[in-house]
């Protein structure tokens, strides 16, 4: 409950609102700072790329880690739905690339308006199309993350044997190493 309760709070903050999630966007700040220092070196348009990449993948990578590797349904949905709100946040700034008037951390120029300005992939003019395809696609995305959520507890019924053929499996296992 508590896990679709933080869903519906973030999907009411980042894609009925349209505003960045309380905290959250601190964290996101922190993981898209990380992804511009990890590509210092690269290109200006490469490097503009990466703190927004990153912003989306390292929420997604924690829920891939938590689906496959934990087999915890409730936070692989939970960090997909960051993943997609994230996304979310990323579409708020490909939509402010022409005008660029969000606050940005300190006298930051928007990442967006270099990638897509005249520098890097000169498609200023498609920044609204494309605000708008992010946001499609996270709203997917953290439809996903809720039913993963809400899955979980049929997956959990399932796996759980019944109590009888417990009881069979100890015998059978406690008689066979003799």
């Amino acid at each position: 409950m508590v896990a679709l309760a933080a869903i519906g709070a973030m999907w009411w903050v980042a894609f009925d609102q349209l505003e960045r999630i309380p905290l959250l966007e601190w964290v996101n700040l922190a993981i898209h700072q990380g992804g511009h220092m990890a590509t210092y070196s690269a290109s200006d348009v490469q490097n503009a790329m990466a703190g927004p990449i990153a912003q989306v993948a390292v929420p997604l990578l924690i829920a891939m880690y938590f689906l496959f590797r934990r087999g915890d349904w409730i936070a692989a949905g939970v960090c997909l739905v960051w993943a997609a709100a994230s996304a979310a946040e990323v579409s708020l700034f490909v939509a402010d690339a022409p005008t660029q008037k969000l606050d940005l951390l300190g006298d930051d120029k928007n990442d967006w308006a270099l990638i897509l300005g005249p520098d890097g992939y000169g498609a200023l003019d498609k920044s609204e199309w494309l605000a708008h395809k992010i946001r499609d696609y996270a709203s997917v995305a953290a439809v996903l993350g809720a039913l993963l959520c809400l899955a979980a507890p049929l997956r959990t019924q399932r796996r759980r044997p019944h109590p009888e053929s417990m009881t069979s499996t100890r015998r059978a296992t406690a008689t066979s190493r003799y």
